[in-house]
């Protein structure tokens, strides 16, 4: 779908443009802001409606107004909709194209007001797939999501609670995490636990059918406690403490006993494999809180992780090629987990055991060797489908390798991790986090003077 006209960057600079709806092409390849309305016709975010207004019906008119003015209406609502599920939707698969599209078809045929949830999601889709301009988020980005903060809070003091709304809540804190938003991405992941509980969704696997009568309702709800587990256990990575659904029921669509030994023979589409790596990572927090809380190191436990996160990893591996570290958010988180542990490993004194410490730090630097070789090759995928999961491996990866440099003494560390900030760089241009992330290893640098 094209503009009748150029866009205003294109116009200003006076070259030519392919009026490529949301983004024209040079402005995506340039990383530019792209708006194709004049400055006046700008849109604005509606104000909230006064409390003695504040009610379902003036909120559901006011949330669809917002609707029309900021993605728009038509077209350009399907064009936004398209964009989120071939970007977000790839590695977040947490709700159904088909579902979606039909539930915004019956509104427009039957003329009335989207109701208020629907509302919330499509704003929350369109804000996710919202890029950083340069190294910031636009204002009218972050006006966007205080506003949506906003309204999901009157929302839920309504007592408004469905899918829907757990989806856009969810987006949310995707959003969060990817833009570095602390404390707000962990105080929104314990919310979305506590809200899907109210609706019946983190029960059995087999549950979901029992609270939705519609087989996809049920599917779409497991799909989103999937995407809660996912989300909390790396909010809790990156805030160092252990997750929240920790001893929760089994969220994996493989029987969670099963032999790790077999996962290698286990079909698995992607975002099952996300899980599964999430719950690597569950184990590897938990210990690890466990390890560093209570000054014990439980040598059975840590190998038995270790073992079950190296039968995982071995799933990505095609013959002799080495996995590119932005191909898989399961494979990124599953090499974070790997790092976590394996660094609490080589620097706890075990007594009587400084073989568990060597071999440790044996495969912690053969690790970071791999992520580091594999970030040699071209990214393979456009910045606005890059996932939010893998900023942490590339960061804890270059930490690692300036702490053994200080530790040696004499040694260049810049060649090893060059090319972890270069692609946590790159990374940048899609989620903050990799920034900042990126700022923490050069500050690091200056600090050790290395």
């Amino acid at each position: 779908m094209s503009a009748d006209q150029a866009c205003l960057c294109c116009r200003r600079q006076k070259r030519k443009c392919d009026k490529i709806l949301p983004r024209c092409t040079l402005c995506k390849r340039l990383n530019k802001p792209c708006d194709y309305l004049l400055p006046a016709e700008a849109p604005r975010l509606l104000s909230l409606p006064d409390w003695a207004d504040l009610t379902p019906s003036n909120l559901r008119h006011t949330l669809e107004a917002q609707v029309s003015l900021i993605v728009g209406d038509g077209l350009q609502l399907q064009a936004a909709a398209a964009s989120y599920f071939r970007t977000i939707h790839t590695w977040f698969p947490i709700m159904s194209e088909t579902c979606y599209n039909i539930r915004l078809s019956n509104v427009r045929v039957q003329m009335a007001t989207a109701p208020s949830d629907l509302s919330i999601l499509t704003l929350c889709m369109a804000l996710v797939c919202k890029e950083p301009v340069g190294e910031e988020l636009p204002l009218s980005t972050r006006s966007m999501y205080a506003s949506l903060k906003s309204f999901v809070a009157l929302l839920e003091a309504m007592g408004t609670n469905s899918l829907e709304m757990l989806q856009g809540r969810l987006l949310l804190t995707i959003f969060e995490i990817g833009h570095a938003m602390y404390p707000a991405a962990y105080v929104s992941t314990a919310a979305n636990v506590r809200t899907a509980i109210s609706l019946g969704i983190n029960a059995p696997c087999d549950d979901p059918r029992k609270v939705f009568w519609d087989p996809q309702k049920a599917e779409e709800a497991q799909q989103i406690w999937r995407g809660i587990a996912i989300t909390d256990r790396y909010v809790s990575l990156e805030n160092g403490q252990a997750p929240s659904t920790y001893k929760g029921r089994p969220i994996d669509a493989v029987d969670s006993n099963k032999d790790t030994e077999d996962w290698a023979k286990v079909e698995m589409d992607s975002f099952t494999k996300l899980t599964h790596a999430s719950q690597l990572l569950d184990q590897a927090l938990v210990h690890v809180h466990v390890t560093q809380s209570r000054s014990l190191f439980d040598g059975v436990e840590a190998v038995r992780i270790l073992k079950s996160m190296t039968s995982f990893l071995s799933t990505f591996q095609s013959g002799d090629s080495n996995p590119h570290p932005l191909s898989d958010s399961a494979l990124a988180l599953c090499r974070s987990a790997m790092l976590e542990t394996l660094e609490v490993g080589s620097h706890t004194y075990i007594p009587d055991n400084e073989c568990c410490i060597h071999t440790s730090l044996n495969i912690l630097k053969s690790l970071v060797y791999e992520i580091a070789r594999g970030v040699e090759t071209s990214p393979p995928v456009e910045t606005a489908s890059l996932s939010v999961f893998l900023p942490h491996c590339l960061y804890k990866a270059a930490m690692v390798c300036l702490n053994d440099t200080r530790l040696a003494g004499g040694v260049d560390p810049e060649p090893s991790i060059r090319p972890l900030k270069a692609l946590l760089g790159y990374l940048g241009m899609r989620w903050l986090a990799a920034r900042c992330y990126l700022a923490k290893i050069e500050t690091a640098q200056e600090t050790c003077n290395l």
